[in-house]
């Protein structure tokens, strides 16, 4: 044996073959504060009712100062005569950006036919006179119900009211 092995078997380092190790059922952030983990995944996030609220928990989530696949693309959207801020996140290489912007953001940006002013914010679904009275019953204009049955037609389009739906949603396609 020369000293060249000698010294290997002294002071070498040999992997083990098999490690012996288990995986804890909570992290120690849970075991500090003693919740179990059943507790945590169960509680789901609903949508914030502000449009910025949410676009911040969207970067904290996905990690956007650093997360350069994700994009968030926040844009306006002109519905009968308003306009309305909305915002759009996916994942770049996911999705074809010709197809994003054909089928998604030009129906929603631009004026066309279906996003004109037509008069009126409220629809009358029926009306009644007696007596000199006018009964008249008006639906109002619910952005979310034209967005959906005439801006964006397509047949996967999905209204959602929690966070988890929505990384499902944009993790998966």
């Amino acid at each position: 044996m020369n000293f060249k092995d000698l010294f290997n078997n002294l002071f070498g380092y040999i992997p083990p073959v098999e490690y012996d190790f288990s995986l804890p059922e909570t992290t120690q952030e849970e075991q500090k504060t003693n919740l179990p983990s059943s507790n945590k995944s169960n509680e789901k996030v609903k949508i914030f009712p502000s449009l910025n609220v949410n676009i911040e928990f969207m970067r904290t989530k996905y990690n956007l100062l650093i997360n350069s696949d994700i994009i968030l693309r926040e844009f306006t959207i002109n519905a009968r005569g308003k306009q309305y801020n909305a915002f759009l996140v996916y994942i770049d290489g996911m999705v074809d950006s010709e197809i994003m912007d054909k089928f998604i953001l030009e129906p929603l940006m631009l004026r066309n036919k279906n996003n004109l002013f037509d008069g009126t914010q409220s629809k009358v679904i029926s009306e009644a006179v007696a007596n000199n009275i006018t009964v008249r019953k008006v639906k109002k204009f619910d952005l979310s119900n034209y967005l959906m049955g005439c801006l964006m037609p397509q047949n996967a389009v999905k209204e959602v009211s929690d966070f988890d739906e929505v990384a499902n949603g944009i993790n998966s396609r």
